[in-house]
């Protein structure tokens, strides 16, 4: 295999992945047009989209082949998508060769961390799994499309992304320990990878430099294995680097003569080790995942959810807080919910009438991956029901000529009765808030809207 050409193909696959995505999620405006096609197809390539999918909506999308595609392209080559397709995996390893070439005298302390801390992943993919199956989407929004698109629409909001930050610092400091352990997709995808049928194996004579190893940015090298681990990205690394070329990318066999496997008795050892610390790390596991879960599906406040969302909390387990719909609101009606308003919450979208009112372009419904803003045609939305607070209407109290909530509301809703004051037809409201946001008294005003 020719390293330089396949070099130069990945690197060129990286650049157009990171680059169509950034502009993709960017172009997104109201109407939603070609480009939201293009960026909800691009990320049903994450098997967790198929998986959320599966779990929430109990059926079996048109769109099942993308991830497919992706599981089979990891069984066939290892995670292909991870080092070679996936744009937030893209920036991440532009900050690491940045690192690599800033903090050179971190690499060692680098190197070492990544390998320390991998066999962790195993046990966080385990609490992972359990959350998502006791009904928390809290595991999607740390994939790659989620997570990614979350903090550009925050840039775009004017917001800082705190959470991109810290993992491009992390980066910086630890290489790519975000990909390696933390990131679902690629945690995934690393224990799919077992089964990969083409690999980088130690086919020749090997020096032990350990070259491999300091340039292997998430902990995979070959050199105590004989082979590439699951979690190597394909990138070439390490046989670009192997001075005697020693590693070779090929079909997976068993370990020949040549390679350098690690010792019987090593092996040994570390399965002594491991079994018996096994019971306690899996206990810690399963009870870590009890607690995230009890605190991420308790039972919050109602609050004004986008037209067509699924009823609480049944949205709150399936939005993966990618914040498209944020992006994509006309009237920015959509705002994220802060942490004090629970875990569950944050994050997730709502609507504060009195701020903003919902305009019912349904472009969010357009735009949402996962399906927690389903597809509702306008006369079957029941987002609230405006009530009118009489002692403090302006008509019905002070009994002045007042009728702007009726005026404003796009549904006729509202209509005057004989003494012109605005009643509230239930049946025909929708909840979008225009009439709350409308409302001319100071302070709280004197019809409100309250969520289903």
């Amino acid at each position: 295999m020719n390293f330089k050409k396949v070099s130069w193909l990945r690197h060129l696959l990286q650049f157009i992945s990171l680059l169509s995505f950034v502009i993709l999620l960017v172009s997104i405006s109201y109407p939603p047009g070609a480009e939201n096609q293009v960026l909800q197809w691009f990320s049903r390539l994450d098997p967790w989209m198929l998986l959320s999918q599966l779990r929430w909506h109990q059926e079996f999308p048109s769109w099942a082949w993308l991830p497919l595609l992706t599981l089979a392209a990891t069984v066939m080559w290892g995670r292909i998508f991870c080092g070679w397709l996936c744009p937030f995996g893209a920036l991440l390893a532009l900050t690491d060769k940045i690192g690599r070439t800033v903090l050179k005298k971190l690499l060692p302390t680098k190197t070492k961390i990544v390998y320390a801390l991998k066999p962790m992943r195993n046990y966080w993919f385990l609490i992972l799994v359990v959350i998502f199956i006791l009904g928390s989407n809290w595991v999607f929004f740390l994939t790659p499309f989620a997570l990614f698109s979350h903090e550009i629409v925050k840039i775009l909001q004017g917001d800082i992304p705190w959470m991109l930050w810290g993992i491009l610092t992390g980066t910086l400091l630890f290489s790519r320990l975000w990909c390696s352990v933390v990131c679902p997709t690629g945690v995934l995808l690393s224990l799919t990878a077992r089964l990969r049928l083409f690999r980088y194996e130690i086919t020749g004579k090997c020096v032990q430099c350990k070259k491999c190893t300091r340039i292997c940015t998430v902990g995979s090298a070959p050199v105590n294995t004989g082979v590439a681990q699951d979690g190597c990205l394909a990138c070439g690394d390490c046989q670009r680097i192997c001075p005697t070329k020693a590693i070779k990318w090929q079909r997976s066999s068993y370990l020949d003569k040549n390679s350098q496997p690690v010792s019987a008795d090593d092996v040994a050892t570390t399965k002594r080790r491991e079994s018996r610390r096994r019971f306690f790390k899996v206990a810690f596991a399963v009870t870590m995942a009890g607690i995230l879960w009890k605190k991420t599906v308790w039972a919050a406040e109602k609050v004004l959810r986008p037209p067509g969302a699924l009823p609480e909390p049944d949205f709150t387990a399936v939005c993966n807080r990618c914040g498209r719909c944020v992006q994509v609101c006309p009237g920015k009606a959509l705002r994220p919910m802060p942490i004090t308003d629970g875990l569950a919450n944050f994050e997730t979208p709502h609507i504060i009438p009195r701020q903003n009112r919902c305009d019912l372009c349904l472009s969010c419904q357009k735009v949402c991956p996962t399906g927690a803003i389903a597809e509702v045609p306008l006369e079957k939305i029941q987002m609230g029901q405006a009530v009118i607070d009489r002692p403090r209407c302006l008509a019905w109290n002070d009994g002045k000529m007042c009728y702007i909530c009726g005026e404003q509301c796009p549904v006729l809703a509202i209509v005057a009765d004989g003494q012109h004051r605005p009643v509230v037809l239930a049946d025909k409201c929708v909840g979008c808030g225009s009439c709350e946001n409308a409302c001319p008294v100071d302070g709280e005003a004197a019809i409100r809207v309250f969520p289903n």
